[in-house]
């Protein structure tokens, strides 16, 4: 199949996404070797509008064309902090920026939100994913578990004491 050419498009999840955001989900995670069983830990993605949007997060796509190539979502923790989750890039759209170029929109939409400081998780075998958290200023914070994966938790402020963003770069 001929890869979709085109400017790439960012925007918000609508309910008519859901299939499609669905099928990246499982075969993004099954490419990075983090595809367990179906269960309750993918439940967000089944309830995107209430788990991210309606809560004052934000969930978005990038589209080439009608294909979906990459998501993400910002999950509000409370008024300051936002969990940055469900990070999926198509694996045929690896390695192209796609990834970069999502992170910094999620950020500026954090920031238009009034989020202050944004964490995460990614498991230990994720390698791409660490060194894309790492080169956009995200700190290591410590290591644990969750879902039977190793996992490293990060954080990043995303302005300093003088108001200065730190967005991705």
């Amino acid at each position: 199949m001929p890869m979709p050419q085109g400017e790439v498009i960012f925007r918000r999840f609508e309910l008519g996404d859901a299939d499609d955001v669905w099928h990246l989900h499982r075969a993004a995670s099954e490419d990075g070797g983090v595809r367990g069983p179906e269960g309750a830990w993918e439940d967000d993605l089944r309830a995107i509008l209430e788990v991210y949007i309606k809560p004052g997060g934000d969930f978005l796509l990038a589209h080439i064309g009608p294909r979906l190539v990459a998501m993400g979502g910002l999950k509000a923790v409370d008024a300051d902090v936002a969990q940055l989750k469900r990070m999926r890039v198509d694996p045929a759209f690896r390695r192209r920026g796609f990834g970069r170029r999502l992170l910094r929109e999620l950020e500026s939409r954090a920031v238009a939100a009034g989020f202050k400081r944004i964490v995460l998780d990614t498991t230990m075998i994720q390698l791409g994913a660490q060194r894309l958290y790492e080169i956009a200023d995200y700190v290591r914070c410590r290591e644990g578990t969750l879902h039977g994966y190793a996992v490293i938790f990060y954080e990043k402020r995303l302005a300093d004491e003088a108001g200065a963003l730190h967005l991705a770069k």
